[in-house]
């Protein structure tokens, strides 16, 4: 049964998601932080609760986009900003 929390004033039920799903997201949030502990720890026990190696995956990809979208703009950025590149003219 989820059990009503509050976290830095928001309302929620702790226990809305199943477990395999809990794990999935903090597996990808430790990925995404760069936060190698918290994703082997997550990684396991989604593991144990009964995640795919291609759930796992998806949820890898999952925390990538972002951070590949934002270095893909920043490069865009710089090269289009650099005369040695054709660009700042």
């Amino acid at each position: 049964m989820a059990k009503p929390m509050e976290f830095m004033g928001i309302e929620y039920k702790e226990g809305s998601l199943d477990e395999k799903m809990s794990q999935l997201i903090r597996f990808a949030v430790n990925l995404a932080i760069n936060h190698e502990h918290g994703a082997k720890l997550h990684l396991d026990r989604a593991r144990q609760a009964g995640a795919t190696e291609d759930e796992i995956w998806e949820t890898a990809v999952y925390a990538l986009r972002p951070v590949a979208a934002q270095v893909r703009n920043f490069a865009r950025k710089i090269i289009a900003n650099d005369p040695k590149y054709g660009g700042g003219r």
